[in-house]
C-alpha cells in the first residue's frame, strides 16, 4: 500500500500539493464508498445551515384566486405577476437598467449551463455539428448581451441566426420548436421555418425575422387549451390573476434536499412538477451548485408562491424518486431522492454565490493508522486507532490545513493548467493539441478517435504544403466529429471549428464556451498558487514573515465586495518588521496573490518563486496583461494560505457490514431510520470494522477534499481512493 500512496502522492505534488501542518502518524480510509457518505449543507450569510426539518405546510393564509382590484394607490394588496405559460409573451415589460458588474458572471454561469442542456437534446434531433454551430452563435450574442463590457466579434463570422439541417418529418420539426420554447432556450432563441430548414436566430434579432412575432404567436396559440370561437381562434383564457398580500414579502424561500442527483437536474424537475414558468422572476434562485455524488442541503427561492405548488414534488413519482425510502438508509446505490420543505418567506431572491459556506459531515471507513503494529492484540490496537483519530482531528481543529486548490482543479486528466500556460504564450495549436491529445481510461472508440488526430497529417508529403494540410485536416475533423462523447464540448468545439477553417486554431480554441476558456488560465493560476504556498509553509508554517502580504480590506458582496472570486472591495499590506515584531499578524491573515495583472506579489523570497516558475513555463508576469483572446481577462485574486475550519465535532464508531450506513441524514431521521452502530469502541472482535465521522465548516473558496488530506495525511483523489478496500 505504501507504493500506491507514493503513487499518488507524486501526482499531488506534480500540482504543488506537497506540504502537511500536522504531526500526527496518518491514516487510511474509503471516502465515499456510498454517496450518503458525503453530507453537505449549504451555510447561509446569517449563519443559518439548511437542514429539512420538516415537509409540513407551514402556518400561512392562501393566497385568494380573483381578479385584481381596480388599481388604487391606497389598496392594501398587490396584484402578483400571473405565471405565464411556456412559450407565452408576457405583459410585463423588460426590465431596460443595465445589470451590476458583479451579476453578469451569475447570469453568464446560468445561461451556459441551460445553453449546454440544450446542445444535448438539440443533437439527438438534428446532429452534433448542426446543434453545436446553433449553440456557438446563441452563446456569442448572449455573452455580448450579458457583458458589461461587450466586445461584438466581426459580423461575417458571427451570424444572427443559424439553419438547421433540413427535416421533413413534421414530428421533428415540431419537437425542435418546443425545445426552443423551453425554459433551455426561451430566454435566448426565437425560431422560423423555411422550406422545412428549421432557423434559429438570437432573440436579440428578433425583429429581423421575416415573420416577426409569428414564433410568440405561434407558442401562444399552441398554449391555449380554451379558444372562442371554435376554428376561428380567438384569444385564450387566461388564467385568473392572484392577490398578493401586501405584508408578505415577495420570495418563497426553502430547503431543497437531494440525494445522488445534481443542482442543475433538481432545479428543472421542481419547474416541471410544480410548473411554474422559468422567466418568471428568474426561475429557482439558488446560491450554489450541488455535486450530484452527495446528500446535499440548500436554501431556493421562487417569486410568489405558495409552499403547496411546490410540496406536489415530494409526492409526484414517489417510487423514481424515494425506492424504500430514501436517506441513504439502503444498500443500493444510483437511486436520486429530491425533497422540498422548510419554508418560509424573504424579501430576497438567492443568487450564486450568496452563501457564507458549507457545512461537511462526511463518513470514513475501515480505517488503518500508518505504523501500527499488527501483531498488537485488538484491545491495544483499538486504542491505538481511537487516539491518532481523535489528534489528526483536533490537528485539523486548531492548526487547519493548506488551503490548496484540489486536484479537480486541474481536471480529470490533470492537463487543465498545460492549456493554460498556451493560451498565456498565445500558442493556440499547442492548446488545441493538448485538448485534443489521447487521454487514458476513455472508451475505445474515443481512443481511436483521438488517435487518427495525431495521425492526421501522416500522409502529407511535405510539410510545407499548406493546402494539403488544410485538406487533410477538414478531412479528418469530419471523420472524427462523428465518435466523440456527447459532453466532450471543448473537443468538439474545436473539431467543428477546423471543419469549416482548418489550420485555424485560435478560431478554434475561441469557439469553446468563454467559463471553459477561462477555466483553463485559472487553472495554472491554481497551479502556481499551490507551489507558492508550499514553499511558504516549508519556510515557515507558524508565523508571518516580512515581505508576506495579509488582507487589509475584505468586503462581503452584500457590502460591494466580490466575495470569493475577484479583487473586488479587496486591499493587501506587505508587512514590515515592525508588523511582525507587533504580534498583530499570524499565518492564518497571510494571503497569496492568484497572478494577474491588478494584483501585488510578496517581496520576499516567494515573490521571487512566481517569478521563477513563470519563467520555466516560458512566460512572465507581462504575459498576463498581453492576453491574445479579447473576451478574457485576468485581473487577479488573493487567498489565504491557511484556512480554518470551524464547528469540528468528530464520531468514532465500529461496525461489522462493510456498507451499512454510518451517518443519519435528514430523511432517515424523517423515516424514523436509526444508526446501527458502537461508540463505545469496546468490541474486540475479529472483523469488527473501525469508522469515523468527522463534521466541519469551510468557507466557499475551500475544498473538503483538501481539508480530508490534511486530515489523513493522504491523496483523497479517486484513482487513489479506488485502491482501497471496504472491509
Amino acid at each position: 500500500m505504501s507504493e500506491v500512496v507514493e503513487r499518488y502522492d507524486a501526482l499531488e505534488r506534480q500540482m504543488g500539493i506537497v506540504e502537511y501542518l500536522s504531526d500526527h502518524a496518518g491514516f487510511s480510509a474509503v471516502l465515499k464508498a456510498r454517496y450518503s457518505d458525503f453530507l453537505v449543507h449549504e451555510v447561509d450569510r446569517d449563519g443559518n445551515v439548511a437542514r429539512l426539518e420538516s415537509l409540513e405546510l407551514p402556518s400561512v393564509d392562501p393566497i385568494p384566486k380573483e381578479e385584481a382590484p381596480s388599481n388604487d394607490a391606497s389598496s392594501s394588496t398587490v396584484v402578483a405577476k400571473r405565471p405565464v405559460p411556456d412559450g407565452e409573451a408576457s405583459d410585463e415589460k423588460p426590465d431596460t437598467k443595465k445589470p451590476k458588474l458583479q451579476d453578469c458572471d451569475e447570469k453568464e454561469k446560468e445561461h451556459e449551463l441551460l445553453l449546454e442542456q440544450a446542445r444535448v437534446e438539440l443533437s439527438d434531433l438534428v446532429g452534433a455539428e448542426a446543434a453545436l454551430e446553433a449553440i456557438q452563435m446563441l452563446q456569442h450574442w448572449q455573452t455580448n448581451k450579458d457583458s458589461a463590457a461587450p466586445a461584438p466579434a466581426p459580423a461575417e463570422t458571427q451570424p444572427k441566426h443559424v439553419t438547421l439541417p433540413k427535416v421533413e418529418d413534421k414530428q421533428k420539426r415540431r419537437a425542435i420548436h418546443m425545445l426552443i420554447r423551453s425554459p433551455k432556450l426561451a430566454p435566448f432563441a426565437a425560431a422560423d421555418t423555411v422550406d422545412s430548414r428549421v432557423r434559429i436566430w438570437h432573440k436579440s434579432f428578433e425583429s429581423e425575422m421575416p415573420d416577426y412575432d409569428k414564433f410568440e404567436r405561434g407558442a401562444r396559440n399552441n398554449n391555449s387549451n380554451n379558444k372562442q370561437g371554435g376554428r376561428g381562434g380567438g384569444r385564450p383564457q387566461r388564467p385568473p390573476k392572484v392577490i398578493w398580500p401586501a405584508d408578505r414579502p415577495d420570495y418563497l424561500k426553502f430547503v431543497l434536499y437531494k440525494e445522488n442527483i445534481d443542482t442543475g437536474t433538481a432545479v428543472k424537475d421542481i419547474l416541471r412538477f410544480s410548473k411554474m414558468n422559468p422567466r418568471n422572476k428568474g426561475g429557482v434562485g439558488y446560491a450554489g451548485m450541488k455535486d450530484k455524488r452527495g446528500v446535499t442541503a440548500q436554501f431556493c427561492t421562487v417569486f410568489r408562491q405558495e409552499p403547496s405548488d411546490l410540496l406536489v414534488l415530494n409526492q409526484h413519482n414517489q417510487k423514481q424518486y424515494s425506492g424504500s425510502g430514501g436517506g441513504g438508509s439502503t444498500s443500493t446505490g444510483g437511486v436520486p431522492v429530491l425533497r422540498v420543505g422548510n419554508f418560509s418567506y424573504s424579501k430576497e431572491e438567492l443568487k450564486l454565490g450568496k452563501l457564507s459556506g458549507n457545512r461537511f459531515d462526511i463518513c470514513l471507513r475501515n480505517i488503518h493508522v500508518d505504523g501500527m503494529d499488527t501483531n498488537t492484540d485488538n484491545g491495544n490496537q483499538v486504542s491505538v486507532i481511537k487516539s491518532c483519530l481523535e489528534q489528526a482531528a483536533l490537528d485539523m481543529k486548531e492548526k487547519g490545513f493548506i488551503n490548496y486548490f484540489g486536484m479537480q482543479r486541474f481536471g480529470k486528466y490533470h492537463d487543465t493548467h498545460k492549456v493554460g500556460i498556451a493560451l498565456l504564450k498565445g500558442d493556440f495549436e499547442e492548446a488545441v493539441s493538448i485538448i485534443m491529445s489521447p487521454k487514458q481510461g476513455e472508451m475505445d472508440r474515443v481512443v481511436d478517435a483521438r488517435g487518427r488526430w495525431e495521425r492526421r497529417f501522416a500522409d502529407v508529403s511535405s510539410q510545407d504544403d499548406e493546402k494539403a494540410m488544410e485538406a487533410a485536416e477538414q478531412k479528418c475533423a469530419k471523420g472524427v466529429l462523428r465518435d466523440l462523447g456527447r459532453f466532450m464540448t471543448a473537443e468538439t468545439s474545436i473539431v467543428t471549428s477546423l471543419s469549416r477553417k482548418p489550420r485555424d486554431y485560435k478560431r478554434a480554441f475561441r469557439s469553446i464556451s468563454k467559463n471553459l476558456r477561462l477555466m483553463f488560465l485559472h487553472a495554472y493560476q491554481s497551479y502556481l498558487w499551490n507551489f507558492c504556498s508550499s514553499q511558504r509553509v516549508k519556510q515557515c508554517s507558524d508565523s508571518v514573515m516580512v515581505g508576506d502580504l495579509v488582507l487589509t480590506e475584505d468586503k462581503a458582496e452584500h457590502e460591494g465586495g466580490s466575495g470569493t472570486s475577484g479583487l473586488g472591495g479587496k486591499a493587501v499590506m506587505t508587512l514590515t518588521e515592525d508588523d511582525v515584531a507587533s504580534g498583530k499578524y499570524s499565518m492564518t491573515d497571510v494571503v497569496l496573490p492568484m497572478a494577474g495583472v491588478k494584483i501585488q506579489y510578496p517581496t520576499n523570497s516567494v515573490g521571487d518563486l512566481f517569478d521563477k516558475l513563470l519563467a520555466e513555463n516560458g512566460l512572465t508576469k507581462k504575459n498576463f496583461d498581453n492576453l491574445q483572446d479579447r473576451e478574457l481577462s485576468l485581473g487577479g485574486d488573493y487567498r489565504k494560505i491557511i484556512c480554518k475550519p470551524t464547528d469540528v465535532d468528530v464520531d468514532i464508531m465500529q461496525y461489522k457490514d462493510p456498507l451499512e450506513p454510518l451517518i443519519q441524514t435528514e430523511m432517515m431521521k424523517l423515516n424514523n431510520v436509526n444508526l446501527n452502530v458502537r461508540r463505545d469502541m469496546n468490541n474486540t472482535e475479529d472483523g469488527v470494522l473501525t469508522g469515523m465521522a468527522i463534521g466541519f465548516t469551510l468557507p466557499p473558496s475551500a475544498y473538503a477534499t483538501v481539508a480530508l488530506r490534511e486530515l489523513m495525511k493522504k491523496p483523497t483523489s479517486s484513482e487513489y481512493q479506488k485502491e482501497l478496500k471496504l472491509s
